[in-house]
């Protein structure tokens, strides 16, 4: 269960280690690390922070704001995706560097993780959908087996997040900036 906690025991536990993974973690990593992942660890839910200034970032910053179907105002709210967490107790952080590779990584592992027992698995990716060159927002998703939103289309503090598992995350100064990108896959 998803339980708010200033005092956040075990946030982070190396994937191959999970104690009830029976091996199945070790293929998700496994699966990941060569889809192209840096890095890849089974997180407490209760370690994902979401806020409602996330969704801010998206409205007043992002010129795909309201032209994705998996972006703001089409993605879950920060307080669904808050009720959402709730339902799951562990997720699956991927950390990589290219947007593109992450989205197509995190969806590549839900259906792995959906083959192996994960019923509920459900992968959220980084930035903005680019599957179709034009998105019709007026009409339901005609990619639906790939698209996802990303953490922070439905208010999660990527930053906060990759933070609380000591992983590196920055502003960027300028374009030459090694660029950090967080997908994750919640599990159950």
């Amino acid at each position: 269960m998803h339980i708010q906690d200033s005092a956040v025991p075990d946030i982070q536990t190396d994937i191959t280690s999970h104690p009830d993974s029976n091996g199945l973690c070790d293929v998700l990593v496994k699966k990941s690390m060569e889809l192209g992942c840096e890095k890849a660890f089974v997180i407490n839910t209760n370690t994902i922070v979401v806020a409602r200034w996330v969704q801010l970032k998206c409205k007043y910053g992002c010129d795909e704001y309201g032209k994705k179907l998996t972006c703001p105002p089409h993605a879950p709210t920060h307080e669904e995706m808050k009720k959402i967490l709730g339902e799951y107790n562990k997720a699956l952080l991927l950390h990589g560097h290219l947007s593109w590779q992450m989205r197509y990584i995190t969806a590549e592992i839900e259906k792995h993780a959906f083959s192996l027992g994960f019923y509920k698995a459900f992968g959220l990716g980084a930035g903005p959908c680019k599957l179709c060159e034009n998105c019709e927002t007026a009409a339901a998703c005609v990619r639906t087996a790939e698209a996802r939103p990303s953490m922070e289309a439905c208010g999660i503090d990527v930053y906060q997040t990759a933070r609380n598992h000591n992983l590196k995350i920055e502003t960027l100064k300028n374009k030459l900036d090694e660029v950090n990108i967080y997908g994750l896959v919640l599990l159950e």
